[in-house]
């Protein structure tokens, strides 16, 4: 028989070295807690736990698992924080009905699959809960002992694990069903298979006299063939599409031991099956490694006086090359401090005022509630799910008119901005604080809250008034951008490329530099054009930031910044915080293009970074179909991803040395590509470093530590010209 390899998806997991003792390293449930054992037996990592069915450790090291009988969700490990759950009893049309929830996976495009006891559907959801489909599964009225029928649908038998196929089908066991059925997109049960009794008689109960045809859990071999537990059958069997049995293991097969209810199935990279042996006693091991040609047991970890009879769930965490990567990729992630440095807000932030009816509050909470799972790519819960430690919350204002009236109303809606900030800061002091110097931000990180700094996007808002530098340092500003799109009173913008108004920088931008290298604000570059982007390395007497640009090397981009003007900012001492911006970092085919069109067509005003939000019906019916637009466009491009995003990081490198380069995202300011497209997804832009063989010292830089020493050199410039001057 061919060994089998199991290709279906499932969401891999961590792992450590070699292992020294015990030959895996296993994240399970048992005896009311939640574990991960090291190779060598020991507890590496725990916290208190209830019963679980289903468990799953996500590339990011996190673990999404049950909690109680219907709600799905996501640990973060390092704070043993939740930062994301959904609560399949109260949603999407189930309150009130009975429902569990014994199994659910993880999707490669974020969402979740939930299957529902009860309900008997399969639903897929977005992060935020939102029904994206649902199919109905195929439930029966079976009898389990003569005489006797369990009434269906029923909340805690109508399904147990469900997993996906590499084609895209889901394999659903049935348990007290006894039957496995695989199921299309649309629901429909495309193959099936009665798990038979063996000529045996049934008999009640999950231990080793028990005896059913249930199955627990069935994954799909890259041979096309079926592999099975069933339960409290004591066996595990492998199946073709034609229900043919080519494998079987019984309950007394194993050398000295008794298999009772065989729950979870794990095929490793090896070949090798990982058998879960539940309610098997004390003298039974908990998980089993069986090569399948010899049925030989090659490891057993027994450990029933730690973990009791009823571990129903577990995961090896140490198989094969690529866990091996995601381990090393983890624990440089979790020991690095991660500081994203351009993240945009609104003058809602944090806001207590909701419209009055429900609904309308619902939808203002998750777009201005931060300690919720909302519709922003930056959160509390995603910072926290994605090992996001440090933000720059920004306050952009977009570029007017050179004038009085413009001036003024710049000046206003900055204010606003900082008072959103302090606002989230009063409002959830247990969650984040400000930090007004480098050292406050890994003083506050060390304490276990997440750290928000401030930046400022466009010199406008400080009009001609060179002593709103001041101020706006003492509300907490650490940098600010000398332009954004279109010329301002300081300098030359990237937009328009071929009107210029200052040749570079004007004098009032020269003058608001050595202001800002008086009080400590570090001068960012980004949007400028080239002219005022050397002119002002040349003008201060500071390092200078681009806090979120791309590289022309990679993607020629008005917004991108040359070799030359690389090479300025690393004589200057400065950093590039290279940008996972889309259209910045990979050739677009014409999106934004696109998208201008497509509003000008449907009645729509130019996307506007500070345009008061229209909620008219008519509104939402053009976005929609703006929406619906920009989707088919999409569909039919390849959009920046991680990878693109780290090509300039590695250009950036390579030129100007890794002591010059950091990392921004942009996020609700149009950032964002794929595989780091919210603060959630972090961890995958370190997992792409290592895999470029970036070492843990280098990734801290990136992530920090460069942004950190150009801040304390901005630091020690004020310092020294305050001594100079007294």
């Amino acid at each position: 028989m061919l060994r089998p390899r199991f290709v279906t998806y499932l969401a891999l997991t961590v792992c450590c070295a070699a292992p020294t003792i015990a030959q895996h390293r296993v994240c399970l449930q048992g005896d009311e807690r939640l574990v991960i054992l090291a190779a060598d037996g020991e507890i590496e990592w725990e916290m208190p736990w209830g019963e679980i069915h289903d468990l799953h450790v996500l590339p990011n090291g996190n673990i999404m698992v049950q909690r109680g009988t219907s709600e799905v969700v996501e640990i973060e490990r390092t704070t043993r924080a939740v930062v994301w759950s959904y609560d399949a009893a109260t949603s999407n049309g189930n309150a009130g009905k009975p429902v569990e929830v014994h199994s659910f996976e993880p999707l490669t495009n974020g969402n979740v699959r939930i299957a529902e006891s009860g309900p008997a559907r399969i639903i897929e959801i977005d992060r935020l809960g939102k029904l994206i489909s649902e199919f109905p599964l195929t439930v029966q009225r079976p009898v389990v002992q003569p005489g006797t029928r369990v009434s269906r649908p029923h909340p805690n038998r109508d399904s147990r694990l469900m997993r996906s196929t590499p084609m895209g089908t889901v394999l659903v066991a049935h348990d007290m069903n006894g039957v496995v059925r695989e199921y299309d997109s649309d629901g429909k049960v495309i193959w099936e298979y009665d798990v038979p009794m063996f000529g045996r008689e049934p008999m009640g109960g999950q231990d080793p006299e028990s005896f059913a045809n249930g199955c627990f859990t069935a994954l799909r071999l890259d041979n096309g063939n079926t592999l099975i537990t069933t339960g409290n059958g004591h066996s595990a069997l492998e199946v073709t599409p034609k229900m043919e049995v080519t494998w079987f293991l019984t309950r007394n097969e194993l050398d000295g031991i008794q298999l009772a209810s065989v729950t979870t199935l794990q095929v490793l990279t090896n070949g090798n099956y990982v058998i879960g042996n539940c309610h098997a006693g004390p003298d039974q091991p908990l998980l089993i490694e069986v090569d399948p040609k010899t049925k030989k047991v090659v490891w057993q970890l027994d450990r029933h006086v730690d973990f009791g009879n009823n571990v129903s769930n577990s995961f090896v965490l140490d198989d094969g090359e690529e866990a091996l990567l995601l381990a090393k990729a983890q624990r440089i992630h979790r020991a690095a401090l991660t500081l994203d440095t351009h993240k945009d807000i609104s003058t809602t932030l944090a806001s207590p005022d909701y419209p009055d009816d429900p609904v309308g509050a619902a939808r203002a909470r998750l777009s201005q509630d931060p300690t919720v799972w909302g519709t922003n790519q930056v959160d509390f819960p995603k910072m926290r799910a994605g090992g996001l430690d440090v933000a720059f919350y920004i306050v952009y204002v977009g570029q007017g008119q050179l004038d009085d009236e413009g001036f003024a109303r710049a000046r206003e809606i900055a204010l606003s901005k900082f008072d959103a900030i302090e606002r989230m800061a009063r409002r959830y002091p247990e969650h984040i604080e400000i930090a007004h110097t480098a050292d406050d931000v890994e003083r506050i990180a060390a304490s276990g809250k997440l750290v928000a700094c401030i930046g400022i996007e466009n010199g406008y808002a400080m009009g001609t008034d060179l002593a709103a530098i001041e101020e706006f340092h003492g509300r907490g500003a650490r940098y600010m951008s000398l332009t954004h799109n279109r010329h301002s009173q300081l300098g030359d913008s990237n937009t328009p490329e071929d009107v210029t108004l200052y040749g570079g920088l004007s004098e009032l931008g020269r003058k608001a530099i050595e202001e800002m290298n008086r009080v400590g604000i570090m001068v960012d570059v980004s949007h400028a054009a080239e002219t005022t982007t050397l002119q002002a390395i040349a003008h201060s007497k500071a390092p200078v930031i681009a806090s979120h640009s791309g590289v022309d090397a990679i993607r020629l981009h008005g917004r991108n910044l040359s070799d030359g003007e690389l090479l300025a900012l690393k004589a200057n001492g400065g950093v590039i915080q290279c940008v996972a911006f889309d259209s910045y970092v990979k050739d677009d085919g014409g999106r934004r293009e696109f998208i201008a069109q497509s509003r000008e067509e449907l009645g729509l005003p130019p996307q506007r970074g500070s345009q008061p939000v229209d909620e008219s019906p008519e509104t939402r019916k053009k976005l929609k179909q703006l929406r619906d637009r920009v989707t088919e466009f999409d569909s039919k491009i390849v959009k920046a991803n991680v990878t693109h995003f780290a090509d300039h990081i590695d250009h950036a490198v390579k030129l100007i040395g890794i002591d010059h380069v950091a990392i921004s995202s942009d996020f609700d300011g149009g950032g964002g590509v794929q595989g780091w497209n919210h603060a959630g997804e972090t961890f995958n832009v370190t997992l792409e470093m290592v895999r470029r063989g970036y070492t843990a010292e280098q990734i801290e830089k990136l992530w920090s530590q460069n942004t950190l020493r150009v801040w304390r050199a901005v630091e020690q410039v004020a310092a020294d010209l305050a001594r100079t001057k007294d």
